[in-house]
């Protein structure tokens, strides 16, 4: 009987025993992967603050607002740079509006408060139905462009713009380019006519097709009147006529892409437009105005005749005085390094870098790496993307990511002498020997690259004082 209990508990044990070690067995997989998994928790964990930075700044999915600042014109410093997770484009665009810049990325329009330049707030962004590319400033209200729409969006309360109002071309058109002046729209489609909306508003109606001329060059609004003046493209080296007028009589240019697809950009002192039927000069310069023709006047702001070609037209006691400047600008960058004798320049990182992340600024940490670049290459500053008048001076991006200031001079009203005295000094530097200058020699104020990117747009401050650029990544190209 005691052997039988004693049988009884062995098997009893043995039974335990066995049972136990089929459920370790079955459980073994899910430990190991258990213990894989507690094993792994920890780098994702480590990993997922770095990689929320780096997804933030992720060159194919980001775009950058800088903040330059060029108090001093020679010595230009990037001073923010904040990386949004939105894809640019490069028809994408920034302006100003009083102390707020908006910016357009693929599908959003963004807001941030540049009332402090040195520490811009993003405030808010505004989700289009399609991809979208140029906003610009009309009164309390934006136009923004996308293929066939335009909407006019009410930033009467910047933190919380708003779409009012969407137009199109007849037909659904495709959009080329656009430009607004007091009350007025004037959209130029692709099939070379121009679309002349009123728009007091923010509801567009369209008043007047302009059919456009096959050998039309630039656009100028006619005085008091929406409608516009086409002036031909030229044949002989002579230039029309017509691209004085608009000076003479205060008129506007509109700031329309040519005919050859050049960039346009005027004020009421100058106009610039982008040389693509030659090669050698990127950029060409325009400027005419009338002055009394009093040979004996002493004024303090008169500058001296550097040797540019003017064209002076006598009318009674006045005379009109118009001036043509082609601007070659790597052969003026390459004259700049001689006077300042830079041999290399050194791409930093701005002072402050920020992120957005779920709405809101984040902080980080510039590179702390720099890049230094040799100047040897001909072709070191890239193709021009935007340049925008300022005064008498023009301000220039290009596309391996540098910045540029050149002087729009005026011979008989100057009005930043100290830019004349900049440019003396570098003249006596390297200009010794030469019997006239020419226009090529007119040197830049300042160039300097930014951080690794393509800038795309640019605008600049009223002050003068600081210039705020839209890029995408360097490497998103």
């Amino acid at each position: 009987m005691l052997n039988d209990s004693v049988r009884l508990i062995y098997v009893f044990i043995i039974a335990i025993l066995l049972f136990s070690v089929m459920n370790i067995g079955c459980s073994s997989k899910p430990l190991e992967q258990n213990q894989q998994n507690i094993l792994e928790q920890p780098q994702e964990n480590v990993s997922e603050p770095r990689q929320k930075t780096v997804t933030s700044v992720k060159p194919k999915e980001t775009s950058i607002f800088s903040v330059i600042e060029i108090e001093d014109v020679e010595y230009p410093t990037l001073a923010v740079s904040i990386h949004l997770p939105f894809r640019a484009r490069p028809n994408n665009t920034v302006c100003l509006v009083e102390k707020h810049a908006y910016l357009t990325t693929e599908r959003h329009l963004h807001v941030i408060d540049v009332s402090i330049p040195q520490r811009p707030s993003y405030l808010t962004s505004l989700v289009f139905p399609d991809e979208i590319g140029k906003v610009l400033a009309f009164g309390n209200y934006l136009v923004v462009a996308s293929e066939k729409k335009f909407y006019l969006v009410n930033i009467s309360q910047p933190l919380h713009p708003v779409i009012e109002s969407t137009g199109h071309l007849p037909q659904q058109r495709p959009i080329k380019d656009l430009d607004a002046f007091d009350d007025h729209l004037y959209v130029m489609g692709e099939n070379d006519s121009l679309y002349i909306f009123s728009a007091p508003r923010g509801q567009a109606r369209l008043v007047k097709v302009v059919e456009l001329e096959k050998r039309w060059w630039l656009l100028s609004l006619k005085v008091d009147s929406p409608e516009v003046t086409q002036i031909p493209q030229w044949t002989s080296n002579t230039f029309p006529g017509g691209v004085w007028d608009p000076f003479l009589s205060q008129r506007r240019f509109l700031q329309l892409r040519s005919s050859k697809q050049g960039k346009v950009r005027a004020s009421s002192a100058f106009l610039v437009v982008e040389w693509l039927r030659d090669p050698t000069y990127d950029l060409l310069s325009f400027d005419a105005y009338s002055r009394v023709d009093d040979h004996s006047t002493t004024d303090p702001h008169v500058a001296l005749n550097f040797g540019w070609p003017d064209v002076p037209l006598k009318d009674d006691h006045r005379t009109t005085t118009t001036h043509v400047g082609s601007h070659d600008l790597m052969g003026q960058f390459r004259e700049y390094l001689i006077a300042t004798g830079q041999k290399t320049f050194t791409r930093r990182p701005p002072a402050r870098v920020y992120v957005i992340a779920t709405g809101k600024m984040q902080e980080i940490p510039p590179e702390p790496s720099s890049e230094t670049i040799a100047i040897e290459d001909k072709r070191l500053i890239g193709s021009v993307t935007d340049f925008q008048i300022s005064g008498d001076r023009l301000y220039i991006v290009t596309a391996n990511g540098f910045f540029l200031i050149l002087p729009l001079i005026r011979f008989y009203a100057m009005e930043n002498m100290r830019d004349i005295e900049i440019m003396k000094e570098r003249w006596s530097k390297w200009g010794k020997g030469r019997k006239r200058q020419s226009l090529s020699a007119i040197p830049l104020l300042s160039a300097i690259p930014l951080q690794a990117s393509r800038p795309i747009s640019l605008a600049v401050g009223e002050s003068e004082h600081y210039v705020y650029v839209l890029s995408d990544p360097k490497d998103s190209h």
